[in-house]
């Protein structure tokens, strides 16, 4: 087995990179604190503090502005903690193609309907995971909403465009409070699906995750959005305390 297949799949790794603040606005905090930085090496005593400061505060601008980063970081949070909530009972949800692989194979995973296509999905059995949501029965509203939002995102992997207006209308037909955790899933798919083909996905995620609260989801998945929405300060935090011990500052 090789390393890459032991690591999340390359759009996740890659959704969570660009979950935060756009590259473009951390390299302009970044120029643009770059002379306040050197005039705090030049200064001493008050001068140097409050410079120091000053650089600080221009590199949390960008995170202070990405209204989009925090509603997605939010919506990960959410979306994660629901999903954790409706699969008691199932073994815990695969990160790895490897780990798929070793899902499939535990005991209740047979029985686990379509999150075992969704574990299908991630090892890479796209087919096998088509025909098992094809044949899932459909009792009542939801169980259209999943399989049409599971078969969306499914032709969206193999065509490259998500075509998420069936989808749509069958999460539609659901009671207000069942359709969110559709709506967020199907966005995250469609999410899923830009980013493989290298397009924009940020502003339409977040729009889906728009008004969703922090009620409910656990400390531990919204300190670590948080985390990487402010990781630039903190790595500018990291920097100055390092300048300090080797005396650039």
């Amino acid at each position: 087995m090789t390393i890459r297949r032991h690591l999340p799949p390359a759009n996740a790794r890659r959704l969570l990179r660009d979950a935060g603040p756009p590259h473009a606005w951390a390299v302009a905090a970044l120029i643009a604190g770059s002379p306040i930085l050197a005039l705090a090496a030049a200064n001493s005593g008050m001068a140097r503090l409050l410079l120091v400061v000053t650089w600080l505060a221009v590199l949390v601008v960008p995170s202070v502005l990405d209204r989009d980063g925090w509603r997605i970081w939010i919506g990960m949070a959410w979306l994660a903690a629901e999903q954790r909530r409706r699969m008691q009972g199932l073994p815990g949800m695969p990160r790895t193609p490897a780990g798929a692989e070793r899902w499939l194979e535990q005991a209740g995973a047979a029985d686990a309907g379509l999150t075992r296509a969704s574990a299908l999905l991630m090892a890479g059995q796209t087919a096998e995971a088509r025909r098992l949501v094809e044949g899932h029965p459909v009792a009542d509203a939801e169980d259209r909403a999943r399989v049409a939002r599971m078969l969306a995102a499914i032709d969206g992997l193999e065509s490259g465009r998500v075509d998420a207006s069936g989808a749509d209308a069958a999460i539609a037909d659901l009671p207000p409070d069942a359709r969110r955790y559709h709506a967020v899933s199907l966005a995250w798919s469609t999410a899923w699906v830009e980013t493989s083909n290298r397009r924009p996905w940020r502003r339409a995620f977040a729009e889906a995750c728009r008004g969703i609260g922090i009620a409910g989801i656990p400390a531990r998945y919204l300190a670590y959005g948080a985390f990487q929405e402010l990781l630039l300060p903190i790595v500018g935090l990291f920097l100055v305390l390092v300048f300090r011990i080797v005396g650039w500052l």
